[in-house]
């Protein structure tokens, strides 16, 4: 009986660990492929290509429209910014959707982990 209950805390302290280890581990959420198409974006706005930074902005959010299904919260914070960026070049103000470029490039950056305890 002592066995029985001792493989069943066993199981359990492992289960309980093996899941808390990942509630705590720091997301490593890669966007560079999404930071590459707001660079080809930016260049593109700057040579006032329009028809061009439609199509990579259009890829951009249809890629992070694929990782958002990950539940990820960055891309929430960025998502907007590559939207207005795209209605902003639709417009042809090409000067606007470059700031909305970049604030959604420094959004794209990972945060460094904290392993202070400090919020």
């Amino acid at each position: 009986m002592n066995l029985i209950r001792l493989g069943i805390v066993f199981f359990l302290t492992c289960f309980w660990v093996a899941n808390s280890h990942a509630a705590g581990s720091p997301v490593n959420e890669d966007f560079s492929l999404v930071i590459e198409l707001s660079d080809n974006m930016i260049a593109m706005a700057k040579n006032g290509n329009k028809e061009g930074f439609l199509e990579v902005a259009d890829a951009a959010l249809k890629f992070s429209e694929v990782l958002r299904r990950d539940n990820s919260m960055a891309i929430d914070r960025f998502r907007p910014k590559l939207r207005a960026a795209k209605k902003a070049g639709r417009s042809g103000d090409f000067d606007k959707a470059v700031v909305f470029l970049e604030e959604a490039k420094v959004l794209m950056k990972p945060t460094p982990a904290k392993w202070d305890g400090g919020s």
